[in-house]
């Protein structure tokens, strides 16, 4: 006879196929009666607690509502609509409390709990001894029942909505992101041609930290809608936007971040390399005040050259080895002769990302690549890592432009009436590219041009458009990152780099340089950062890790004796400086304050013997031996 373990797992498994579908259909015959088998099994045996964590796993992948919300749930908050379907109450003493439907399958489930539930309790969820579950249940839960297979199932699940709702999918539903995290508390710098304090980033609160013009500190432009604004304020606000002008609607999936911004152009709208550099250094000075964990950039060199050789590639490099992760557009020139990867993409420690196309649709039969930019740099070295939307994104349009008095005047022009359309076109005309002569043509004509010019100027919404190119892939991947870092604040970028591109999909009509790893799956990259932060191990950054001139080296290893740094700081001798072992450990360590600034060479030599580059950093150089030596950057006072 089946055991109630075994009828969980089967019935979830199927329940989770209907959303991994990416079109939600009741589950048929067979599996209703399944599961009636299986609550009728619960409740025989009086296994509350069995149908409580049933109850929960459904909700906590199903809807919404995070794990600190459902532990807050009271039974009260299980409320009936008109129509006899059940929704849950998310209390929110700021925002005011929102309702949530729950589906068919988990409503019947949800009936069942309640029956067995005790109505004089406060909260909905409890432990067996009456105490209030709290978050790390829930977690653990998720983990450990009922069985790590059926946990790898529910991480693909997809949200149950109709993709008619949208002219353009709103990205964390393109990506099925993770929605309890928002990337609250995490600052993302930016360093790109331009900026505007735009109402997605500073309303209802201001989200903005810092803005600096790196070419000329002095000027005071912020605010200015000059035409160098329109590509920063799209890309940083594809990432952190919180949708404000569209009600939520088109949000980014760090839609909670902090913002830093770094403007790389001049007032003649040039973008110089040496302004790109000192952006960097920006940070580098700058990344512990504001908490900055992720940088990104959407602008790059126009000429390949090794990573050995180049500064912009270096100072990207000694932002990784501060602890920063830095993540790099791959450029739009695939379908080119000109195809090639470009410092800072190109620095092999950084995350390079490029673009894919699914067509703006939901579902998997459309995907195909976009023409990002691709393959060995002069080094060797394969780029992208991994693929994000590149196309199809939406973005606001820069206020007090013409173009956004425009797509105001359209989109309101587009729902009126042929009654009123003509008499309004007459009052709007000035914000038009036609002349007089459209007040003679006919209704239906007239309409047709209106909604022309919207498809032409990819106007969507009042206030947004939809953009493409690498240059939004890049930010939605540091969008991703602030979530792991919300859920887990002590990954290190060597870490998230790992994580992101042990967790992609393959697009298996794609070419394997094109794509990298694969697509980039938000749910398995915040779940792989979750369970980092309960595993157990020494939380530290990623070796060498350098905080101004003072640099910790670390070297795991359970067999080594003896592990010593060696390089120019030490005339290449390995018996100078040894790491010690951190008791009840593997890790050895070593921290070191260097005198000058500047960039060193360095290896580990283990146990007196073997010369190796260090294991946990990738920015390396050859040793005139055939072998490697690790760089590291010292570049502040």
């Amino acid at each position: 006879m089946d055991t109630i373990q075994h009828l969980i797992t089967v019935y979830l498994g199927a329940y989770m196929a209907t959303m991994t579908s990416r079109q939600y259909k009741p589950l048929d015959r067979r599996w209703k009666e399944h599961k009636r088998e299986l609550l009728d099994k619960i409740k025989s045996n009086e296994q509350w607690e069995v149908l409580r964590d049933l109850c929960l796993l459904m909700l906590y992948y199903g809807t919404p509502v995070q794990a600190k919300a459902l532990c807050q749930m009271l039974v009260s908050d299980v409320t009936r609509r008109s129509d006899g379907r059940l929704q849950l109450r998310v209390r929110n003493a700021r925002e005011g409390d929102r309702f949530i439907l729950i589906d068919e399958e988990t409503s019947e489930v949800m009936e069942e709990y309640l029956a067995l539930t005790d109505m004089t309790e406060q909260e909905l969820f409890r432990k067996d001894y009456g105490v209030p579950m709290i978050p790390q249940d829930i977690y653990t839960l998720s983990t450990r029942f009922p069985n790590e297979a059926l946990v790898s199932e529910l991480s693909g699940f997809f949200p149950i909505y109709s993709q008619s709702d949208y002219e353009i999918i709103p990205t964390p539903l393109r990506l099925n992101a993770v929605s309890r995290y928002s990337g609250k508390g995490i600052t993302i710098a930016f360093l790109d041609s331009g900026f505007y304090p735009h109402p997605d980033l500073v309303m209802p609160n201001n989200r903005i930290l810092a803005y600096v013009n790196i070419p000329e500190p002095e000027r005071d432009d912020f605010g200015l809608p000059e035409d160098s604004c329109w590509h920063g304020m799209q890309t940083s606000l594809s990432a952190a936007g919180n949708g404000y002008l569209s009600g939520g609607l088109y949000n980014g999936i760090a839609y909670n971040a902090n913002i830093v911004l770094l403007r790389a152009s001049d007032s003649r709208g040039q973008i110089k390399t040496e302004y790109m550099i000192k952006g960097l250094k920006w940070v580098l000075e700058n990344h512990q005040q504001y908490n900055i964990r992720i940088v990104n950039i959407s602008l790059g060199d126009s000429r390949e050259q090794s990573y050995l050789d180049n500064a912009l590639d270096q100072m990207a490099e000694a932002l990784v080895q501060a602890g920063v992760v830095v993540v790099v557009a791959a450029g739009n020139d695939g379908n080119t002769p000109d195809n090639a990867i470009t410092p800072p993409a190109s620095a092999p420690s950084v995350i390079t990302v490029g673009g894919f196309d699914d067509k703006n649709r939901l579902s998997r039969h459309y995907y195909d690549m976009y023409h990002s930019s691709y393959g060995p740099t002069i080094d060797g070295i394969m780029k992208p890592e991994l693929i994000a939307p590149g196309i199809w994104v939406a973005a606001p349009i820069l206020p007090k432009t013409p173009l956004y008095e425009e797509a105001e005047a359209l989109s309101k022009l587009v729902k009126v009436s042929d009654e009123r359309l003509m008499g309004e076109v007459k009052e709007q005309l000035e914000h038009f590219p036609f002349g007089p002569e459209i007040l003679t043509k006919p209704v239906a004509e007239v309409r047709k041009a209106l909604e022309g010019r919207l498809r032409q100027q990819k106007i969507v919404g009042a206030h947004y458009q939809h953009v493409d190119g690498t240059s939004f892939s890049a930010p939605i991947v540091c969008s991703i990152i602030a979530q792991m870092l919300e859920a887990n604040p002590d990954l290190n970028p060597r870490r998230i780099k790992q994580i992101l591109c042990s967790t992609t999909d393959k697009i298996f009509n794609i070419p394997i340089e094109k794509q990298g790893h694969g697509l980039i799956h938000p749910r398995k990259c915040v779940k792989e950062a979750e369970n980092d932060r309960y595993r157990r191990g020494l939380k530290r950054q990623a070796s060498p890790y350098v905080n101004g001139r003072k640099v910790t080296f670390y070297y795991e290893s359970e067999t080594a004796e003896s592990v010593a740094v060696a390089g120019e700081f030490t005339n290449w001798r390995g018996d100078q400086l040894f790491l010690q072992r951190i008791p009840g450990t593997k890790v050895w360590t070593l921290e070191k304050e260097f005198p000058f600034k500047g960039l060193y060479a360095y290896k580990f030599v283990i146990d007196g013997q073997r010369w190796i580059p260090d294991p946990e950093c990738e920015n390396v150089e050859p040793d005139g031996y055939g072998g490697l030596n690790t760089r590291l950057h010292l570049y502040l006072e």
